[in-house]
């Protein structure tokens, strides 16, 4: 590893570092994500860079093409860039990316200390979503007992995942060749699959994205529902996807 020093409980856990996607100004979600970390005797680096209003034609020419992104849109996909840089640039063999308004579960350490564990049977590049994305999970017909990583096709949002410099220089590499459209996580599916980078699910998952679970509005959409709407309508899909579904699957 190289630059910043790694705080001995990270160390423990074989885990180099952890980034935070925030904005300056959403002080509230910055609040909250340092608040559920510290839960666990834990403390993240922010990543402020490239705001909305902080973008430099230069920087939108070279990453985005088309006219479907929003500048919200645009600052999430960059600030995950600056992420996977300072991870390739430092050498971290394992770092965990968290968005601002990740909800960690109690579980949280104790499976984070359990997907590192079995990350070392994953030799290539690989990324690990921790969260739900939104309540998806691995069918139960698929789940083998005392195993916590499953292979996918497609990742689970952005709000929280693990990887390392060798999967990060693949994404960099990726993004440098291919100016997109594409929200950050489907760019992600798109870059993964060409760049050979094994996509892993942890079952069960970790995290839930504020945003979808209705502890924060979604900045991210033109038109969000109100967040108590929001609440009602990921517990219902969360009560069907991860219980009544899985009866048949």
């Amino acid at each position: 590893m190289q630059g910043r020093h790694i705080p001995s409980n990270l160390q423990a856990l074989g885990l180099d570092g952890i980034l935070i996607i925030n904005v300056r100004s959403f002080v509230e979600r910055r609040k909250h994500i340092e608040a559920q970390l510290a839960r666990f005797g834990m403390t993240g680096e922010l990543v402020h860079e490239f705001d909305a209003d902080d973008i430099d034609p230069e920087t939108d020419r070279a990453y985005f093409k088309g006219e479907g992104l929003r500048p919200a849109q645009k600052s999430c996909s960059l600030k995950h860039i600056v992420a996977l840089e300072r991870i390739r640039q430092r050498g971290w063999r394992r770092a965990l990316v968290l968005e601002d308004d990740a909800v960690l579960s109690d579980a949280f350490l104790a499976g984070l200390a359990q997907a590192l564990e079995e990350a070392g049977s994953h030799a290539g590049p690989h990324v690990i979503y921790l969260g739900c994305g939104g309540n998806q999970y691995t069918p139960r017909s698929k789940r083998v007992a005392g195993q916590y990583l499953y292979r996918n096709c497609r990742g689970r949002l952005t709000d929280s995942y693990l990887l390392g410099a060798a999967a990060a220089g693949l994404r960099l590499e990726w993004m440098a060749r291919n100016p997109t459209e594409l929200p950050i996580d489907l760019a992600f599916d798109k870059m993964d699959h060409e760049m050979g980078i094994a996509i892993l699910w942890f079952e069960d998952p970790l995290v839930e994205q504020g945003s979808k679970n209705g502890a924060f509005r979604n900045t991210l959409e033109p038109v969000a529902r109100p967040p108590v709407v929001q609440r009602v309508h990921f517990h219902w899909k969360k009560l069907w996807q991860k219980r009544l579904r899985q009866l048949w699957r």
